[in-house]
C-alpha cells in the first residue's frame, strides 16, 4: 500500500470515485485542479492509498482555522469493513495529530452516510448534526466530527471530565448522588423530539453509563478524543522489542535511525511512502499482567533503539504453532524465537502473547540504549517489560515526538499529555 499526495494522472479516476461528492459541490473538483497545479503550495490537501497501483481511499480537506480542518470529499473501499480503509483513516487523522489540529469535520451526502460513518464512528468521530432541507427531492446528509484532546486524565478525574466535556458538547447537566445525569439541552433537540436524561455513575474504579447499564471503557474516550490517554492508577506501558528485520516489516522507522531503510519514511501530508498493513506481533505471556485496549507501548528496536510508540489494539493467547500462517498479518516470523518466547511453566505454558495495535507514530529519532540506561541503569530491552510512567516519559521527550508534548488545544483547557508522571 502506498500513501501519497494527488497527481495529475489521478484526475480522470477521482472525477468518477467522487462523483458523489462532486454532484453536490461541483467546485471540489476545480479544487483538485488547482491543487495538481499549485502542488503543495496550495491550501487544500489530497491523499490516496493506492493498492496494486489502483485508487483504494481518498481524501480531500482543507484548513479553515489554524487548527481545524474541513474534510470536503472522502472516498473508503465498498467492501465493508475492509481493513484498509480504517487503516487509511487513521494516518490522516495521526498526520493531522502532528500538525496540532484541534477538530476535523465532515458533511456527508445520505447517500454515501451509511458507508462512511461505520469506519468514521470505528476511528472516533462523532455525529454532530443533521443537513436538513424541505425540498422533497433533496435529501437530508449527516455531519460528523472528530474532536482531538492533547492531555491525559488520570482514573480519579473521569468523572469531572465527562462532566465538563458533555457541557462543552451541549449538554445539560443535572447532579445526582453516585454521579450525574445529562441531556440534549432544550435549544438544540430537534422539532417534536423529547430528550430522557441519561447517567453516568461511578461504582469503585468503573463508569457506568445507563440506560442501558454498562461500564465505559477507558479505550472509548482514548478513540474519540485521540491523543487523549487516560491513565489508570499504578498503570505502566510496555516495552515491545524486536529484531531489525522484523521492525521494517511491522512498522516506520525514524529517519535519524542509522540503518534507516528509505522505503519508510515518517508520516507526512508531502510525500509518497509505503503503508504497512501488519499490525499485530508477539511477546512472552508476561506482558498479560495490567494490559488493556489503549495501553501504550514503545517500540523497541535491538541495535537501533526505542523508535516509536503506540496503543494496545486487542491481545489473545496462542501457541506458536498456530502463527505460521499469519505472515500477512505479523510480517516475518521467526519460528525459533517464537518458542523461546512461549512461556515454559504455570497456566500459560507453551504460548505466547499476540499483540494488535494501533495509532503508531515513529520517534523524530532513535533512543539508543545508552540514551536509555542513563535515565535508568537497570532498564534490559531483552524481553517485553513495563515501563514506569516517568521512564517512558523521558523515553518520549527524547524521542521528541512533539505531540506528545504538545499543550494546550483541547475543549478543557491545557494540560501536558502525560502530566504527574
Amino acid at each position: 500500500m502506498i500513501l501519497r499526495h494527488v497527481l495529475k494522472k489521478d484526475l480522470p479516476a477521482l472525477e468518477k470515485v467522487l462523483k458523489p461528492w462532486s454532484d453536490k459541490d461541483p467546485g471540489i473538483l476545480d479544487i483538485l485542479a488547482n491543487l495538481v497545479s499549485a502542488g503543495f503550495g496550495h491550501e487544500a490537501r489530497c491523499r490516496i492509498l493506492e493498492i496494486d497501483k489502483a485508487i483504494h481511499c481518498v481524501s480531500v480537506w482543507i484548513p479553515i482555522k489554524s487548527n481545524e480542518v474541513r474534510i470536503l470529499a472522502l472516498a473508503l473501499s465498498k467492501a465493508p469493513g475492509d481493513p484498509a480503509s480504517e487503516k487509511f483513516l487513521r494516518e490522516e487523522i495521526l498526520g493531522w495529530v502532528e500538525m496540532g489540529i484541534t477538530k476535523a469535520s465532515i458533511s456527508i451526502p445520505q447517500s454515501l452516510s451509511s458507508s462512511l460513518t461505520r469506519c468514521l464512528r470505528t476511528c472516533g468521530f462523532m455525529f454532530e448534526g443533521f443537513l436538513s432541507c424541505l425540498d422533497p427531492a433533496e435529501k437530508p446528509g449527516v455531519r460528523l466530527c472528530k474532536h482531538f484532546l492533547y492531555r491525559s486524565v488520570s482514573q480519579p478525574e473521569v468523572l469531572e471530565f465527562l462532566r465538563g466535556l458533555l457541557l462543552s458538547l451541549g449538554y445539560e447537566i443535572r447532579n445526582e448522588s453516585e454521579g450525574f445525569g445529562y441531556r440534549i439541552r432544550e435549544e438544540f433537540r430537534l422539532p417534536f423530539m423529547f430528550s430522557p436524561w441519561h447517567r453516568i455513575t461511578s461504582s469503585g474504579t468503573d463508569i457506568i453509563i445507563h440506560p442501558p447499564a454498562r461500564i465505559l471503557e477507558p479505550h472509548e474516550l482514548e478513540t474519540l478524543f485521540f491523543p487523549l490517554r487516560i491513565q489508570a492508577e499504578n498503570e505502566k506501558p510496555l516495552l515491545l522489542p524486536m529484531e531489525y528485520k522484523r521492525a521494517c516489516q511491522l512498522i516506520d522507522l525514524p529517519d535519524g535511525s542509522a540503518q534507516q531503510n528509505t522505503l519508510f519514511e515518517p508520516v507526512s501530508f508531502c510525500r509518497p511512502r509505503s503503508v504497512h498493513f501488519s499490525d499485530m506481533t508477539y511477546t512472552h505471556p508476561a506482558a498479560l499482567k495490567g494490559i488493556r485496549k489503549g495501553l501504550p507501548l514503545v517500540f523497541y528496536v535491538n541495535g537501533t533503539g526505542a523508535v516509536g510508540m503506540g496503543r494496545v489494539e486487542d491481545w489473545r493467547l496462542d501457541k506458536p504453532d498456530n502463527l505460521g500462517s499469519m505472515t500477512e498479518e505479523m510480517g516475518c516470523l521467526d519460528s525459533v524465537e517464537l518458542q523461546e518466547l512461549a512461556a515454559s511453566t504455570g497456566p500459560m505454558a507453551g504460548k505466547v502473547l499476540v499483540l494488535s495495535f494501533q495509532w503508531y507514530k515513529p520517534f523524530k529519532k532513535p533512543v539508543a540504549l545508552e540514551e536509555i540506561r542513563r535515565m535508568d541503569e537497570s532498564f534490559n530491552p531483552q524481553r517485553t517489560r513495563a515501563l514506569s510512567p516517568r521512564l517512558f516519559q523521558s523515553i518520549l521527550d527524547c524521542g521528541a515526538t512533539d505531540w506528545t508534548r504538545r499543550s494546550g488545544g483541547g475543549l478543557l483547557g491545557s494540560k501536558e499529555l502525560f502530566h504527574g508522571v
